[in-house]
């Protein structure tokens, strides 16, 4: 359908000029017959929306003819003239200040007699300053539910956002702590094929030991033989006094089989509560949140700032850095609002969290309120922590890689737009 504001002479339901303009308590106008037609077709329980702006309305009695008939439009070329509502056949030419309403002389005379009362056109100017201000404070409602419906979209996004960052954090945990779990598996594996291979080992030495015994006696064993074979007495008894000494080793070496080890491993259940445990927990948070690392390898100059990635808030662009501070001696971090065409500043409260990798209940948290321009500067703290102090791995606010991480809440709590 077409828009009703883009000419007042014409119906965004017929698109034709108007035939008795009816205006709805929404303030759009159709022909009297459009609505009608449209009331007839879309009415549900006596309501029905308006074919502009969706407005739900109440058919009042009588139809589309109980509608005010919009005096201010008239079919192009006419002469405007507007008619009593009560005497049809009266035009209006006095203003009734006790009552608000326009009248004919008729109306004047019959129910307005008492009544302060003016001539029409001496109220022009005054009825159209009233609407003016009544105007300026809908045009300003109007401004305000945009900036409003302007920051849920960008809050639905941040919500979106946070959920991904969140899920992309939990592959990230599960891939950490798969790898970890591989890892110990490998290690299981390569200790029981340590065990394997010693015990393999001892056997196959003893394995190798009897071969060579086996091969030793066997030249003894032919040797007797051919004596036997033999007609001859006297081989037979220098076989018996050369190789007794030989029968008395071969029964001396034992053929029994030594204790060895078998591995096995035995099959466990999975804890799904320690599972939950290593993987974390939900929860949910009244701000937006996310951590930055950085390296102390990074932040080789003094007094100059090292900037993290942007994150996007309502549609703007925030950021944390850290900086050494030689007149503190600590490190200083700060939350900033980077540049926005469109916003004068913003009201925030925030949580700057130097984390500790070693004990959670150690970490360092700082909390602040503060009103930022864009492009105006940082706000937080000068000496989060000592320098010395962060630079200590066994305090556990670096890990061995010399990185540390600040996790960062921002609420929003008013936006002043340009």
């Amino acid at each position: 359908m077409a828009d009703a504001g883009i000419d007042t002479h014409c119906c965004s339901i017929c698109l034709d000029d108007f035939t008795k303009p009816k205006i709805l308590p929404c303030f759009h106008t159709f022909c009297q017959q459009c609505i009608d037609d449209y009331i007839k077709a879309h009415s549900h329980l006596n309501k029905f929306n308006c074919p502009n702006c969706r407005t739900e309305i109440q058919v009042p009695d009588g139809g589309a003819s109980g509608f005010s008939t919009n005096f201010y439009i008239q079919a192009k070329g006419e002469t405007q003239n507007h008619f009593c509502r009560k005497h049809k056949t009266k035009e209006v030419e006095f203003y009734c200040r006790d009552c608000s309403v326009a009248v004919c002389c008729k109306c004047v005379i019959l129910d307005h007699t008492t009544h302060s009362k003016t001539d029409l056109t001496d109220v022009d100017q005054e009825l159209r300053g009233k609407l003016n201000i009544i105007k300026r404070e809908l045009e300003g409602k109007i401004d305000e539910v945009n900036k409003h419906c302007e920051s849920l979209t960008s809050q639905i996004s941040d919500i979106k956002n946070q959920a991904k960052i969140a899920c992309d954090n939990v592959d990230k945990e599960v891939q950490r702590v798969c790898e970890g779990v591989k890892k110990h598996g490998s290690d299981i594996k390569c200790k029981m094929n340590k065990i394997c291979d010693k015990e393999s080992n001892k056997l196959q030495t003893l394995h190798g030991d009897m071969i060579q015994f086996k091969s030793s006696l066997q030249p003894s064993v032919k040797y007797i033989n051919d004596v036997l074979n033999g007609k001859s007495t006297v081989p037979v008894v220098d076989a018996l006094t050369n190789r007794q000494k030989l029968t008395e080793d071969s029964r001396s070496t034992t053929s029994d089989i030594p204790t060895v080890r078998y591995v096995h491993y035995t099959m466990v259940d999975i804890d799904v509560t320690t599972l939950r445990e290593l993987l974390g927990k939900v929860e949910t948070m009244e701000s937006r949140t996310w951590t930055s690392s950085f390296s102390l390898n990074q932040i080789v100059k003094t007094d100059v700032g090292f900037p993290a990635a942007d994150v996007i808030i309502q549609g703007m662009p925030w950021y944390v850095f850290v900086i050494h501070k030689t007149n503190t001696s600590g490190l200083g971090c700060y939350l900033v609002l980077r540049r926005s065409e469109t916003v004068k500043f913003v009201k925030a409260s925030f949580t700057l969290k130097l984390l500790n990798i070693n004990d959670v209940s150690k970490s360092i948290v700082k909390q602040f309120t503060y009103t930022f321009t864009p492009d105006g500067g940082g706000w937080g703290n000068n000496k989060f922590i000592e320098w010395t102090k962060l630079q200590d791995v066994n305090d556990g606010y670096i890990n061995k890689n010399k990185t540390f991480s600040v996790q960062t809440s921002v609420k929003i709590n008013k936006i002043e737009h340009h």
